[in-house]
């Protein structure tokens, strides 16, 4: 139980695809034991700057040593200055102290942190949480951080990591789920991670004897029907099925909670395969899972290539960025989201030279 030399300590610049195991990788070193001085957490994800400063307050200290060498800040409370003090005292009966920042974003000046980061104490524990936005690259704070743990937690991609995430989540929870219903909650729940955690949990203690996640128990446990889901959606589009697609989008759109914005993306998401997949002249099952499409999509992608030609798919691509800005009001009356989704689909189907 040390910390860890100054010279050891790494920094972790999370892309995308590599935050999960950024963030494992730092849970691991936090399960071994293994403290850096400082942590700069920060970025769009809330869900990891969460988790790994709620393990260090839960866990770096014993219940005894946490009454004189633990404390808690919230920057609306406190001046950089008075954490810094803090920070360069030396423990009480303890090998060292944690101090923990949360909602830093709310400090005028970070770098005000710059003369600890050059020389930090080597007996605290110091987590900064910064959420919502990434520490600029240019800042010296952000330079003098290099000498510390530094995680970027970005979003996860909505239509590769997300759905890889939740897999992987669930079968740390004893459970296996294909990828359609990996992609269906994702769709479902959206970006927000702990929002998805909060979800499969359910999944997880109301799982009995079950070990396989199946639609029955995404709509018992989620509310998510696996007859009226955007997947279901974008099958009848590609199959040019109208009065299928417009029965589907009335049972979506029925909500309250109903936002076109998820499924601009995911039609965004679908049609642009479709045109790389009209560009390569790719129609061969192992060629489209190698560009990422899913082994259930295929025959979706199948019935879309056959169904729409190049200057659809594009043109669609191209309401998908109109009706994107409609839905925030650019020239447009309204932006009621059924009315507006609704308008998009009929776009879709009946576009005069096209169809």
């Amino acid at each position: 139980m040390s910390l860890l030399p100054l010279f050891a300590l790494i920094n972790v610049l999370a892309v995308p695809q590599e935050n999960i195991q950024a963030y494992g990788n730092i849970i691991s070193d936090l399960k071994a034991r293994k403290f850096y001085p400082i942590y700069l957490l920060h970025g769009e994800e809330s869900y990891f700057i969460d988790q790994i400063s709620n393990y260090i307050e839960t866990f770096a200290l014993t219940e005894a040593e946490k009454a004189f060498n633990q404390t808690v800040f919230y920057a609306k409370d406190v001046e950089v200055a008075a954490v810094v003090e803090a920070a360069k005292r030396y423990p009480m009966m303890a090998n060292f102290q944690v101090i923990i920042v949360k909602e830093a974003q709310g400090f005028r000046k970070l770098d005000e942190f710059e003369s600890y980061f050059d020389n930090p104490v080597p007996t605290t524990i110091l987590v900064i949480c910064v959420k919502g936005k990434k520490v600029d690259g240019r800042s010296k704070l952000f330079k003098a951080s290099k000498k510390s743990v530094s995680f970027e937690s970005k979003k996860l991609y909505e239509d590769s990591e997300l759905p890889r995430w939740i897999k992987q989540y669930l079968i740390e929870g004893g459970m296996q789920i294909n990828e359609t219903n990996c992609a269906l909650i994702a769709d479902h729940v959206g970006s927000d991670l702990s929002k998805i955690v909060n979800e499969l949990d359910k999944l997880i203690i109301n799982k009995g004897d079950f070990t396989d996640v199946n639609e029955a128990m995404i709509e018992k446990h989620i509310g998510i029907s696996k007859d009226f889901n955007v997947f279901e959606l974008l099958t009848a589009v590609a199959q040019r099925n109208t009065k299928r697609a417009f029965f589907i989008n009335h049972h979506l759109s029925g909500t309250k909670e109903f936002s076109i914005i998820p499924l601009l993306s995911q039609f965004n998401s679908f049609f642009m395969k479709g045109v790389v997949l009209k560009q390569t002249q790719v129609k061969d099952q192992k060629g489209m899972m190698a560009l990422g499409i899913g082994f259930r999509q295929i025959k979706d992608y199948e019935k879309l290539l056959a169904n729409f030609n190049m200057h659809e798919l594009e043109n669609t691509m191209a309401l998908v960025a109109e009706y994107d800005l409609k839905s925030k009001g650019v020239n447009q009356s309204t932006t009621n989201d059924q009315e507006l989704m609704k308008e998009f689909l009929f776009r879709v189907f009946y576009r005069p030279g096209l169809n």
